[in-house]
């Protein structure tokens, strides 16, 4: 059994989903100890690939100071609900995770795997001002301690190896798309009304994400169709568009399987990212590798390390963080439909080649297998 530990309320958060599936198609139990921030979700709740229990206190997204006054006591919560728990591995997800995962590590005498999904003290830097600079001199000191560090992607470890003498593991955010290539293109998007040239966003609803102008840069001439889903504090914006705007659709939150079958759908994804954020420079989000996973063009921001991957590969498009820039690169795609396909084709081999998610499902399990030997109890005793 192993000891999740994540800081949003598991809506599910798809990458913890991902591991957990993996974990337990090799035999290994998850038990969630989620943070729920919104104070809406169910306390404890049994899912199919784990068990999770949620505990408090409310704290409003985007708010650096509430975040860091609320954090301890979410850590409080979470040690009281694992007092009693009998665990092999503590898996903290995050930075925020990481000194509760440490302590309970060392009070349990149990390894700890970080899962760095980010580098957190570069992602909170516009809220938290020079308060991130204190996190990130606590982040790179906390690195060094865990069992075994796994993230993301191959710049976001080398980063990590900077400040930690091991070996740091890579397992993308990456689904197995092998039954949604075989599903019915059409019916997806008959589901959802999709007509002609469909470009999607799946994702947080967030800043620096390029979503506000998705929403609010097609009109019925241009024969762009927008497809939004998810959830964040851009919400209320995008549903305003979607109502006046015939051409935006707004779903709202889709599970991570949803996702992937509506990339299948879409002629081509969004995926920009704001370059002077630092994060963004070295991670690979989720919705790129699903795109190239199931052979759909992305279009992204010049200046991420990512995008240089896709210009070199020809798997999408890559274009400044401008609103002119990229209305001009939609309309150019969708009058390009063979240009498109090919992409997705080279997009596919792209993902063959360095994120299938059988590699990193690999990579998951051999960091277990190690940890897993390290356990003092009786083998078997808790680990499935």
């Amino acid at each position: 059994m192993t000891l999740m530990l994540l800081s949003n309320p598991y809506r599910p958060d798809p990458r913890v989903q991902l591991e957990a599936r993996a974990l337990k198609g090799a035999g290994i139990g998850v038990k969630l100890v989620a943070w729920d921030r919104e104070g809406t979700w169910p306390v404890e709740e049994s899912q199919p690939e784990l068990d999770v229990v949620r505990v408090g206190p409310r704290c409003p997204a985007r708010s650096a100071m509430k975040v860091a006054t609320s954090l301890p006591r979410f850590w409080f919560r979470a040690l009281s609900q694992i007092r009693n728990a009998d665990f092999d591995v503590v898996h903290a997800n995050d930075f925020d995770t990481l000194p509760l995962g440490i302590v309970i590590s060392r009070l349990k005498r149990r390894p700890l795997l970080y899962d760095a999904h980010e580098l957190y003290a570069k992602m909170i830097e516009a809220e938290a001002g020079p308060f991130s600079t204190l996190v990130w001199m606590m982040e790179r000191r906390c690195v060094r301690t865990p069992d075994e560090v796994i993230t993301v992607s191959n710049s976001l470890a080398s980063e990590i190896e900077k400040h930690r003498e091991r070996r740091v593991g890579v397992v993308t955010t990456s689904q197995d798309p092998s039954e949604v290539l075989k599903a019915d293109r059409q019916a997806v998007r008959a589901k959802y009304g999709l007509k002609g040239f469909v470009i999607s966003y799946l994702g947080a609803l967030e800043p620096g994400r390029f979503v506000e102008e998705l929403a609010t840069s097609f009109t019925t001439e241009d024969k762009v169709f927008v497809l939004v889903a998810g959830h964040g504090t851009l919400e209320p914006k995008i549903v305003e568009a979607a109502k006046n705007n015939p051409v935006v659709r707004f779903i709202g939150r889709v599970d991570a399987d949803e996702a992937l079958r509506l990339t299948w759908a879409s002629d081509l994804t969004l995926a920009m990212m704001d370059p002077s954020n630092p994060n963004n420079l070295v991670g690979t989000p989720g919705k790129i590798i699903n795109s190239l996973g199931v052979g759909r063009p992305v279009i992204t921001t010049r200046g991420l390390q990512i995008a240089d991957k896709i210009e070199k590969a020809g798997a999408g498009i890559v274009i400044p963080f401008d609103r002119y820039k990229f209305v001009e690169a939609v309309l150019k795609a969708a009058a390009s439909p063979k240009e498109l396909e090919e992409m997705g084709r080279k997009g596919r081999r792209l993902y063959e080649n360095e994120f299938s998610w059988e590699r990193s499902r690999e990579e998951l399990l051999s960091v277990y297998r190690g940890l897993l030997k390290t356990v003092k109890s009786p083998p078997g005793s808790t680990s499935r």
